[in-house]
């Protein structure tokens, strides 16, 4: 009779194990150890994201037109005034980080979100004033990042150590998509119906009917999971001990960080700027306006799709090697597009493989920064790094497409130099180090290279 595999005990999860290859059926039954307080704190996240601010930018498509026939302004400078706090808003998840691994994810939250309602709903309120409504989005966004986007990541990750990847990919990356796949419709059904005043109010009066008491009576932390517990009959649950990991100093000087950070920046701005681009990208290329919105269909598709294998296969990875295959995604996908020319299905190949690589980059960051630093200061790192990639990312890289298009005259030039940042990519992931084994990360910031990736 083969040994019993001991369960993963949440309130003790600050040293992940090593991951191990595991069956299936094994990682699955896992599933059912965890307490019920760790699954309230994964419908809280799983709400919180679906009316996240990144949920709630699907709506912005819908919004622009009629707020700017109302104001009397142009598409262009009220398209503006919402990209401003969007790119200025993931900045503040480092603060956010620091503020949830010093205090605690409720302390955070609760607040944040109660704000975030109320900055939500007051867009609605707004005159023609840009002044007024960047400051309104301003604080909802902010408020939005830091209630949400700082906090789920590390509740994920104190919650479910034997599912982390999977978490990040289900109850936070999934969830969102899925978020904004329901409220881009629904917005503008509501516009057409009731006016754009009106939707941002009811999406207001929603973040704080839904969102902030699934944040008051389900959020919680393993640490005050098991405080509470000790007051109530029963056996007693052990404390969590004090969180083990790599100090911020000290971690963003290791080569595995600055390696992660440059890799999930290249894999993001690379298939953002084929993305936000695609009209004109694959105007010129034979395609109709319609045939390229199904072929972004396909890629956000994709996406959920990569989320979900990514989370499954890292959580039974023994290596960052297993992020290979995505990448090989993104070369090849960014390749393909210099053969679709008019026919559908080149096009809808290469933004189905875009897309499983967005699904998958979402979940590996956060898995890598636990993976490598462990807890002490996740929210933090985490945070720093998502900040990074959404403003180099997501928000400059495809502006500098575009413009180089402009520029020369078509994006032959603009797919060359992504070919080349997908090639890359994919040569300094066999650079990261291999994971640290149990009781290293806090002692040690430079691993040697991983074998498996060195030697295959």
């Amino acid at each position: 009779m083969s040994p019993t595999r001991p369960s993963p005990d949440p309130l003790l999860v600050d040293k992940p194990p090593r991951p191990t290859k595991i069956s299936l059926r094994e990682y699955l039954s896992d599933l059912r150890h965890y307490p019920a307080a760790a699954w309230k704190a994964a419908v809280a996240c799983v709400l919180a994201m679906i009316l996240s601010p990144v949920a709630l930018g699907t709506t912005v498509t819908f919004i622009v037109e009629p707020m700017s026939s109302d104001f009397g302004w142009s598409q262009s400078k009220t398209l503006t005034a919402f990209s401003i706090p969007t790119i200025m808003a993931p900045f503040a998840l480092p603060f956010a980080g620091r503020c949830v691994d010093r205090w605690g994810a409720r302390v955070i939250a609760i607040p944040g979100v109660a704000v975030y309602a109320l900055g939500t709903g007051a867009v609605g309120i707004v005159g023609p004033s840009t002044v007024q409504l960047v400051l309104a989005l301003l604080v909802a966004n902010l408020a939005g990042y830091i209630a949400i986007l700082g906090v789920v990541y590390k509740v994920v990750s104190q919650w479910f150590p034997r599912h982390r990847a999977s978490g990040y990919s289900l109850l936070i990356g999934v969830a969102s998509s899925l978020g904004g796949a329901v409220l881009s419709p629904l917005s503008q059904l509501s516009i057409d119906g009731i006016g754009w005043r009106a939707t941002y109010m009811v999406l207001g009066a929603s973040v704080l009917l839904i969102v902030f008491p699934a944040q008051v009576l389900l959020l919680t932390e393993p640490k005050r999971a098991a405080q509470t517990a000790e007051n109530q009959p029963g056996p007693s649950l052990p404390l969590a001990p004090e969180a083990a990991g790599m100090p911020l100093g000290k971690a963003l000087r290791t080569r595995a960080w600055l390696l992660m950070v440059v890799i999930l920046t290249l894999s993001a701005g690379v298939a953002m700027s084929v993305r936000l681009n695609a009209v004109s990208l694959f105007d010129e290329r034979g395609y109709s306006a319609t045939t390229v919105s199904l072929a972004v269909s396909v890629l956000l598709v994709a996406s959920i799709v990569g989320q979900f294998l990514a989370g499954f296969t890292l959580d039974r990875s023994t290596s960052a090697r297993d992020f290979v295959p995505y990448s090989v995604c993104l070369l090849v996908g960014t390749v393909s597009i210099f053969v679709a020319n008019g026919s559908v299905w080149p096009l809808y190949f290469s933004m189905a493989l875009l897309g499983l690589m967005t699904g998958a980059e979402s979940t590996v960051g956060p898995y890598l920064v636990a993976r490598y630093f462990g807890l002490r200061a996740f929210a933090q790192l985490q945070g720093l790094s998502l900040g990074i990639v959404i403003f180099v990312g997501i928000g400059l890289l495809p502006i500098l497409t575009q413009a180089s298009a402009e520029r020369t005259g078509g994006y032959g030039t603009a797919l060359v130099v992504a070919s080349l940042a997908g090639a890359l990519t994919l040569g300094l992931l066999f650079l990261l180090p291999r994971y640290p084994a149990d009781g290293d990360v806090a002692d040690t910031g430079e691993q040697q290279p991983d074998r498996a990736l060195t030697t295959g």
